[in-house]
């Protein structure tokens, strides 16, 4: 369940925790994400909402006692760079949050305000906006950032037991880059390559749960015209009745 409690107070937000937590679901929060909305963190901490069962999305204006709380609770963070830095609501305390024992995974947000969903290009904005915040060229590794955007982003979840990595019992999702492309083709060590080379044109196959969406460059699952066709088609209906032209 997805909630954004700013500037709800917390007797209203409980009983929508409640209600997802009874049926089992777990909880995503947008929160934290301005600079006026520090604070939000200490909210959920004193009405005891926070969880193993939540997730905070942004929380960019978190402070360290809140991380010791969200640290604590179990409860993970999703950091969406590309939104962060493209609406100003400022830097992602990466380290602080990994250095505080929180669970950190990568996310688009929404490709409206992203641009588009390339979680290579993602990838690369984490760690060069943490390595400039932090004016420290090594201070978030390749490695560690391919983990964020892979098993800690599946761990953020609570689908850590299903997918996040290759393991025997976990489903096949996987993607394979062709290493002979041009811009990637020479390298030394793969997880520079992909956080810090790579691109959606270099990833050659697609497998989720085994199923194979994309084969040699191709995708597979759908015409990609049909979707952009009837994506066009909605979008300029949506138009004429907002009257917005």
């Amino acid at each position: 369940m997805g909630a954004a409690p700013t500037p709800v107070p917390p007797e209203i937000y409980r009983k929508e925790f409640d209600a997802a937590r009874g049926a089992g679901l777990p909880i995503s929060v947008h929160v934290a994400n301005l600079r006026s909305r520090a604070g939000a963190v200490e909210a959920l901490a004193k009405a005891n909402l926070l969880g193993k069962d939540v997730q905070l999305i942004h929380a960019i204006w978190i402070t360290p006692e809140e991380i010791k709380s969200v640290a604590a609770a179990g409860s993970s963070v999703s950091l969406s760079p590309y939104t962060e830095l493209r609406i100003g609501f400022g830097f992602p305390q990466t380290g602080e949050l990994l250095g505080g024992g929180v669970t950190v995974g990568l996310s688009v947000d929404t490709t409206v305000l992203s641009g588009n969903a390339d979680m290579f290009a993602i990838m690369k904005a984490i760690q060069n906006v943490e390595n400039s915040r932090t004016e420290n060229e090594f201070k978030l590794p390749a490695r560690r950032v391919l983990e964020l955007a892979t098993i800690e982003g599946a761990r953020s979840m609570g689908v850590d037991d299903r997918v996040g990595s290759l393991k025997p019992g976990k489903r096949a999702d996987l993607i394979m880059v062709a290493t002979r492309d041009v811009n990637i083709g020479v390298f030394t060590d793969p997880a520079h390559m992909l956080v810090e080379a790579a691109q959606p044109s270099n990833v050659d196959t697609v497998v989720v749960d085994g199923r194979i969406l994309k084969r040699r460059g191709k995708l597979m699952a759908f015409d990609t015209r049909q979707v952009v066709g009837q994506a066009s088609a909605a979008l300029a209906a949506v138009r004429k009745r907002g009257n917005w032209w």
